[in-house]
């Protein structure tokens, strides 16, 4: 019997616990429907926007779109000009005005002087003292009862040491007024307060205390340098357009005048084969070469106005300005700087090279700092005050035994340092990656320098076969007409001959063009490349 009913009673508890263990056991089944479910309507929700979202543009393009073909006329407002453009504008003209007006030298210089900006109260907050105030007052009608008031004054001040310590100094004073009150009406007092803390180990020395100081000054001059060869850059890819307008515009230039020989030529052809000395095959030939010319010069006509449009943007002009460039190619100009004599000014004088250099010393004053934070906190101070609760000025303040000097010593040693322990290992590996920076960074330079000095070369050597190129096909060309004239000769080769010096005449003014260019990159790499403040480049 007892048994039996220890059994029913098992049964019982049994009969309790399997609802409890189904429930249990469905949990997993029902979080993964309902994440089912989630995503569902997160799918519905993502469709719904984004067919709102299309339908906003179909509406736009249905409704709102301009046909141009139904335009009467340009309905857009021209852009005035900033500058008074002459109606030719030299190279040292088009540099002083994209440095006055393109967008991104302006950028580059707003950016720059928003740094110095926030340079300026960094170095408010370290080398000056910041002072602070506030002045409140308080006042309460209550019911039945009088008007009653509160005036408070607040002044601050603190300064930090090279030291890595701290001065703070506060005072304040109060007026109270309450005529509900036994006794005066009106109470007045007044504090000040001076203290001194110097830590004596961690965050101890100005290294530590100023670092942000330190840190904010050197990263304005990074950015100067940044600057400085910015400008670099952006005077000799001018130049480099400016020049290439000028070698498009003398290559369209030559293209028609290839287009007038080639008229000529068809019509000496037509002629000869009129007076039975040419075939209709050198007529028709002649032809052909007069249509490609013709198609030639379409094609660069089309790619100069292109490339003087973004001229135009890179002076920060309005493309619908007007003007005219001189069309010169300044002649090679030698320069006397070798391999031997490059590369040891270049390692000094490169000042992107000069900011991975302060870079690396960045890491090695981190790694003292970061050592210094692996110290105990031990930190001494000292604190002094007055008050008076006669007199709501200044002058009732009296030092007596009621104010006695305070000194205090406090040293925190924390038990985990787990943290600063991987900042400071942080700051081994990052030291060692900015001497590594720096080993590339020289290597860069040398090899840029080593290039800049080739390809400089290698423009001259080409300017110089390109004059005896140019003879050489004046030569044939003059050769192939009295050749023609005296029925040697079919007039395709004359054309052919006009062809290969037009084509001569072209390359050598994109050698002039490329080897100012190459002359100007090798100042650049060396470091002696100097920019006014007018964008002019002092050679």
């Amino acid at each position: 019997m007892f048994r039996v009913e220890r059994v029913w009673r098992n049964v019982g508890r049994i009969r309790i616990r399997i609802p409890v263990l189904i429930a249990v056991a469905f949990v997993p089944v029902g979080l993964s429907g309902c994440a089912s479910w989630y995503a569902h309507l997160a799918e519905l929700e993502g469709n719904r926007i984004r067919d709102e979202k299309l339908s906003e543009v179909a509406a736009f393009r249905r409704e709102r779109l301009i046909d141009p073909r139904e335009l009467a006329g340009s309905s857009r407002s021209k852009r005035v000009a900033p500058v008074e453009l002459p109606p030719v504008v030299t190279l040292k003209e088009a540099i002083r005005i994209a440095s006055e007006h393109n967008r991104d030298y302006q950028t580059e210089r707003e950016t720059l002087f928003i740094r110095a900006l926030e340079l300026g109260l960094v170095r408010r907050d370290f080398l000056r003292p910041v002072f602070s105030g506030s002045i409140a007052y308080e006042g309460s009608d209550r019911r039945r009862r009088q008007y009653s008031d509160v005036t408070s004054l607040s002044l601050g001040g603190s300064q930090i040491f090279r030291t890595g310590g701290t001065v703070s100094v506060d005072a304040g004073a109060l007026i109270a007024r309450d005529p509900n009150v036994s006794g005066p009406e009106q109470s007045s007092s007044t504090e000040i307060g001076v203290s001194v803390r110097q830590p004596l180990l961690r965050g101890a020395g100005g290294e530590v205390s100023f670092e942000q100081l330190t840190r904010t000054e050197r990263e304005l001059l990074y950015d100067a340098r940044a600057f400085e060869l910015f400008r670099q850059d952006f005077v000799v890819s001018t130049i480099d357009d400016y020049y290439g307008l000028v070698v498009q515009k003398k290559q369209l230039e030559n293209t028609r005048a290839r287009i007038v020989q080639q008229r000529r030529a068809v019509e000496q052809a037509e002629a000869l084969f009129l007076a039975g000395r040419g075939s209709k095959l050198d007529s028709f030939r002649a032809e052909q070469s007069l249509l490609r010319a013709q198609s030639t010069a379409l094609a660069a006509e089309q790619t100069f106005r292109f490339a003087f449009d973004r001229f135009k943007i890179r002076l920060g002009l309005p493309i619908d300005v007007d003007f005219d460039i001189v069309d010169e190619v300044p002649e090679p100009e030698p320069i006397d700087i070798d391999v031997e004599r490059a590369l040891p000014a270049a390692l000094h004088n490169r000042l992107d090279l000069a900011t991975v250099r302060d870079r690396v010393e960045d890491r090695e004053r981190a790694v003292r700092i970061a050592r210094n934070s692996l110290l105990p906190d031990l930190t001494v101070g000292v604190s002094y005050g007055l008050e008076s609760e006669v007199d709501s000025s200044f002058r009732g303040l009296r030092h007596d035994a009621d104010n006695p000097l305070g000194v205090s010593a406090v040293l925190e040693i924390p038990l985990d340092r787990r943290a600063e322990r991987n900042d400071y290992r942080v700051a081994l590996i990052q030291r060692t990656q900015s001497r590594r920076e720096l080993e590339r960074a020289e290597d860069d330079v040398i090899t840029e320098v080593r290039d800049a000095i080739r390809r400089l070369e290698r423009s001259r050597e080409q300017i110089e076969l390109g004059v005896r190129e140019i003879a050489s096909f004046e030569q044939s060309v003059e050769k192939a007409q009295i050749d023609l004239e005296a029925g040697r000769i079919t007039n395709r080769d004359l054309v052919e001959a006009r062809d290969d010096l037009t084509n001569a005449l072209n390359d050598q003014l994109e050698r002039k063009a490329q080897y100012e260019i190459s002359r100007l990159e090798l100042l650049r790499v060396v470091g002696i490349l100097f920019v006014d403040e007018e964008g002019e480049v002092r050679r």
